[in-house]
């Protein structure tokens, strides 16, 4: 049994996944198997070369997702500076969820 250290499992969760074009054309389940487990891309070379780079579907779309959020947010932030504690959010919240009920009855 390999038991790895905490760097060497950071490292290898970090480290780009590299595969020759030829071994998707081999073998392109365990590409697709190895895209779904990791979510990460996987970078084909040709020649040496990076050439293309695969990446699971739902991974791809769940990067996509989070990305238009966190630009949804920025903007938004940017229109409305405000911050808030944790207890004037809890507070506001509160408030919103009681004028819904008053208007729902």
């Amino acid at each position: 049994m390999l038991i790895l250290s905490i760097r060497e499992k950071e490292i290898a969760m970090s480290a780009p996944i590299i595969r020759s074009s030829t071994d998707i054309r081999r073998d392109y389940n365990s590409i697709e198997a190895l895209a779904k487990e990791t979510g990460k891309p996987i970078y084909l070379t040709k020649n040496g070369r990076a050439s293309l780079v695969v990446m699971d579907a739902a991974a791809f779309d769940y990067d996509r997702y989070v990305g238009l959020a966190i630009d949804e947010a920025v903007e938004h932030n940017k229109k409305h500076p405000k911050t808030y504690t944790l207890e004037e959010a809890k507070n506001e919240l509160d408030r919103l969820v009681d004028e819904e009920l008053k208007h729902a009855l």
